[in-house]
């Protein structure tokens, strides 16, 4: 019988560690308040005999602040001050939404010290780090720094997108697909697809990209993974040249790639890498889609059908359930496409 834990005694040892461990897993990787899920409310503080929410609990909301806001990956690959400021106030509003409730101090002070030397304006988003957790524990770790806009410096490519999120959760559901294999990530941006796979066994992964920009970002991302930095590759790949692309073909086992068929201006030079690249029947390309335009998708498909060597199949994943990651926004229409050489 699970034992009732004697750092909150308002719920259970399992009840307090799937709160606290989810709590920070979406903290750390950055959840959107509106998208933020914080658990049961309806636990009872056993010692007080009173009907109190296991996150308005006094312990609990101290153990918030030393296990998330105080930890210490936390304090040395901090997400955005804004982000913790958002955090706390939310927290602190659900709170105070309980007819009886009590605070704890040193929660109060630093959020009131934080908000105080903080720029909450929009202009003050810029880059920060996020981390994503592959496992229940959150010992298996991929850091990135990123940009909080979408669009930022000219180019998609210093955001983590949905498709992206996908395409890793896939593989930590499926490691063995990528598991002691040589990976292309094409359009890597932030890296996080490729990294995963660097951290779930891939022997060697190539994360590769065109802006100079995303390209400088991705170096400095390796270098924060120290545990499996020595795997990944950074590389420049013009889709353009075929020569490169068909050079790279000879060494990867996997092809990935994740929101890289949004523009059909690019999409018949992507169509023409994957050509270059997937030369033998033992080659998988994995390309994950956020369906935005489906004439562009469309266009995907049936210029993969027109190059006559490869194959595809396509899994919809929209309503499949993310295993590892957190998903901002699960209700986005998202494909896989497998693609092969016939």
């Amino acid at each position: 019988m699970d034992q009732l834990c004697v750092i909150c005694k308002c719920a259970t040892y399992h009840e307090h560690d799937a709160l606290i461990t989810s709590l920070r897993k979406q903290f750390w990787q950055m959840i959107p308040m509106r998208s933020f899920i914080w658990g049961n409310w309806d636990s009872t503080d056993l010692e007080r005999d009173e009907n109190v929410p296991l996150l308005a609990c006094i312990r609990v909301q101290g153990e918030v602040m030393k296990t998330i806001i105080f930890h210490e990956h936390t304090t040395s690959r901090s997400p955005s001050n804004m982000y913790i400021a958002l955090f706390l106030k939310m927290y602190i509003a659900k709170i105070e939404s309980l007819d009886r409730y009590e605070m704890d101090d040193e929660l109060i002070e630093f959020y009131v010290s934080l908000v105080a030397t903080t720029d909450m304006s929009p202009a003050a988003m810029g880059m920060c780090y996020k981390t994503y957790t592959l496992d229940r524990e959150q010992y298996s770790k991929i850091v990135l720094r990123e940009d909080q806009m979408m669009i930022s410096q000219g180019t998609t490519g210093l955001h983590v997108w949905e498709a992206s999120l996908r395409l890793a959760d896939f593989f930590t559901e499926h490691p063995d697909i990528i598991r002691g294999m040589h990976v292309l990530e094409l359009g890597a941006g932030c890296g996080l697809a490729g990294f995963t796979c660097a951290a779930l066994g891939a022997t060697h992964v190539m994360s590769t990209d065109f802006s100079p920009d995303v390209l400088k970002l991705l170096e400095h991302n390796k270098e924060q993974n120290t545990t499996f930095k020595d795997k990944i590759q950074v590389a420049e790949l013009d889709w353009a040249s075929t020569e490169d692309c068909t050079r790279l073909s000879e060494s990867v086992d996997v092809i990935i790639g994740a929101d890289i068929t949004y523009d059909p201006t690019i999409v018949p030079l992507l169509v023409g890498a994957l050509e270059a690249v997937v030369v033998s029947s033992q080659q998988v390309a994995y390309i994950t889609a956020t369906i935005r335009n489906q004439d562009t998708f469309d266009l995907f498909l049936k210029l993969i059908d027109d190059t006559g060597v490869l194959g595809k199949s396509v899994m919809d994943l929209t309503d499949t359930k993310m295993a590892a990651l957190c998903h901002p926004n699960p209700e986005a229409d998202m494909r896989l496409v497998l693609i092969t050489r016939k």
